[in-house]
């Protein structure tokens, strides 16, 4: 993991990076790239699957409703947004929040892999169904619903990192259904219990 401000350095020089990119054309209706925010030396990192109506017009990931769930689950676990780093696997809003396509997130990809090697979080959380199937191909681990895997702890190596990955459900889930609150918040618990494992392993070596 590199120092707080070679990390801070890092992060901001991509973040200008993809301000201008034109890797793809999901720039050209867009008001601002979403290049992902937090602390540049966070344990934890969420990794959603591409900015929505508010993070466009904000430039901010999970800045709308589901970030707010987002940030009252974290404080269920006694952390804010500050301690963690939350990131997209596209940078750009797609348009009418459609799916990325599979040439957008091989153009966008080489950004997120970038800030994991920078930020060197000891977990990373997915969010939803994309962005897990995304990250959990290069372990791999293959699954046919989000529901099936969500909670679960899978432990391997990431871009060179040493990293437990935990897929869940994305927060816009639980507010079409109020049921997925439960789910999210027993993953968040499995969350808080691997980030002070891995504490606990550091410590030791």
């Amino acid at each position: 993991m590199v120092d707080d401000a070679g990390g801070t350095a890092a992060i901001e020089r991509l973040a200008a990076a993809i301000a201008e990119c034109r890797r793809c054309s999901l720039w050209k209706d867009t008001h601002h790239a979403v290049p992902g925010e937090g602390n540049p030396r966070a344990d934890l990192m969420f990794i959603g699957e591409a900015p929505g109506k508010q993070e466009d017009l904000t430039g901010r990931p999970f800045v709308g409703r589901a970030g707010k769930l987002l940030e009252g689950l974290l404080s269920g676990i006694g952390l804010s947004r500050d301690d963690v780093f939350i990131a997209n696997i596209v940078k750009h809003r797609p348009p009418g929040n459609r799916d990325p396509r599979p040439e957008e997130i091989r153009a966008c990809s080489p950004y997120l892999e970038e800030q994991i090697r920078t930020v060197g979080p000891k977990v990373i959380v997915t969010l939803g169904r994309h962005s897990s199937r995304y990250i959990l191909s290069f372990l791999p681990v293959e699954f046919d619903r989000i529901t099936e895997i969500r909670g679960r702890v899978y432990r391997g190596v990431l871009f060179g990192r040493p990293v437990s990955l935990i897929p869940t459900l994305h927060p816009a889930a639980a507010l079409y259904n109020p049921g997925y609150r439960e789910a999210l918040e027993e993953d968040f618990r499995v969350i808080e219990r691997e980030l002070a494992a891995a504490d606990v392993s550091m410590t030791k070596d």
